[in-house]
């Protein structure tokens, strides 16, 4: 059985850590620009040196709010478990416009302030005569273009892999940065122990993404040597791929998580994709449930056995440890039924009985997703199925969709009880809203997008 008490302690004070954290971060970085010049130089009563000193304060910030960037979406396994990636990509697009917002006000700042500080002359072109002032600039048409492509690709909803492929720029316009930031920035050159702390910010965000991004996956590559061992249809519309490997037993997860998946053929090798477990490890395979929705999905049917295949993870904060209550109702919209899947399985392999509701919205009995496995673990749980069909006219059961009407009637106790939805956006959107009307308290309805690029 879950502590739930002990858990959402445990997850808040952890949360509370990190932001505390970050804001000693920020705090001490503005201390060190205040003292000993950056205030006197802010209160001077002259305006190009106040502004200069407010450009390099910017400056500061946009490099700290960048190397955030790396740390929020970087899989770092002492923060990810903490918030969910679901919810870092979501501060990772707000911190951006952040960064984007302090790089455009530092660069535009500085150029219009040093000229006449240090050269008399109002000549904007001079700040390029300081040394790496050409790499800063380089780098800032690079987050610039990320930005700008960024935006373009998640409203053109292009794929994953191309947004993936664009924020690789990020890497070389980071490196670009701190060369100008040393070697000319007077808090820096006054002040050494706020220049070491400075590269140790570099070298820790660097560290943190090298190993957990890349050294991690490798190793658990080489410890699992993943392949796929079957291939199986499920649906009309869904197929489900089963991964084997040496010491599966050592691969763990909990309901409700994914994992970042590659799979190392000819056509794939180069794509990778959040793909949600739709069972519980159990010691040999780990089992993928994915539905023909795209360019990439619709070929996965056609993966072949033996192929070999780059795991990241498991990821994700959506699990029975969000729980506030003793109570749950699973709200499901179709291929959603993946991680919800295992996280009834848990609930079995945990004991629990009789104290869970499911509404799982399909279009017919024929595109229902595990409905044999989902009986079947109803059977150990004590689980109330629903399976609201739409389009299915001799079907007996509930028809039409899940909706405000039906959560008030098929679970009239709905207030006391955690809410776990996971479906199309769109679904998740209502039916959220409804749950609001019906008095259900917000931290007790958990959802996860699985949409990374998103944001």
């Amino acid at each position: 059985m879950i502590d739930i008490a002990g858990e959402s302690r445990r997850r808040s004070v952890k949360k509370t850590i990190v932001w505390g954290l970050w804001a000693a971060n920020l705090a001490l970085i503005t201390y060190w620009w205040a003292v000993p010049n950056g205030w006197l130089e802010l209160v001077s009563g002259n305006a190009p040196t106040a502004l200069h000193a407010v450009a390099r304060l910017f400056g500061l910030f946009a490099t700290y709010c960048a190397l955030m960037q790396f740390i929020a979406m970087g899989r770092i396994g002492w923060l990810e478990p903490i918030f969910g990636m679901d919810r870092l990509a979501i501060f990772h697009r707000r911190n951006g416009i952040a960064t984007i917002s302090f790089i455009l006000l530092h660069s535009s700042l500085m150029t219009l302030t040093h000229p006449v500080l240090y050269g008399g002359s109002v000549n904007v072109l001079d700040v390029f005569l300081l040394p790496y002032v050409w790499l800063a600039f380089i780098a800032e048409l690079l987050f610039i273009l990320t930005v700008g492509l960024s935006i373009y690709i998640v409203r053109k909803h292009l794929k994953f892999e191309t947004w993936y492929a664009v924020h690789l720029l990020n890497y070389l316009a980071i490196a670009l940065v701190p060369w100008h930031q040393l070697t000319n920035g007077g808090d820096f050159l006054t002040n050494k122990a706020f220049a070491n702390y400075w590269i140790g910010l570099y070298v820790f965000t660097a560290l943190c993404v090298l190993y957990w991004r890349f050294v991690k996956v490798f190793i658990k590559f080489l410890r699992h040597q993943f392949v796929v061992q079957k291939v199986v249809k499920e649906t009309p519309t869904a197929t489900s791929v089963y991964i084997a490997g040496k010491n599966m037993n050592k691969f763990k997860a909990k309901g409700g998580q994914f994992v970042l998946v590659r799979f190392l053929d000819q056509t794939r090798w180069s794509q990778e994709h959040p793909f949600s477990l739709s069972r519980l490890p159990d010691g040999k395979t780990i089992r993928l449930t994915i539905r023909q929705l795209g360019d990439f999905t619709n070929g996965v049917p056609d993966i072949t056995p033996g192929t070999s295949v780059a795991v990241s993870g498991p990821f994700g904060a959506f699990t029975h440890h969000l729980r506030r209550t003793q109570k749950l109702l699973y709200i499901v919209g179709g291929i959603g039924i993946t991680p919800i899947r295992s996280m009834i399985e848990e609930q079995a392999a945990m004991g629990e009985k009789d104290n869970s509701i499911m509404l799982y919205g399909n279009r017919t009995e024929a595109d229902t997703i595990f409905l044999n496995e989902l009986r079947e673990l109803a059977g150990k749980t004590g689980l109330q199925l629903h399976n609201v069909l739409s389009d299915q006219k001799d079907y007996k059961g509930e028809t039409g969709f899940v909706d405000q009407e039906k959560i008030a009637r098929l679970v009239p106790d709905v207030t006391t009880r955690d809410i776990f939805l996971c479906g199309p956006p769109p679904m998740m959107w209502g039916i959220r809203d409804q749950l609001k009307a019906l008095g259900v308290p917000a931290e007790q309805i958990h959802y996860e997008r699985f949409a990374l690029h998103k944001g």
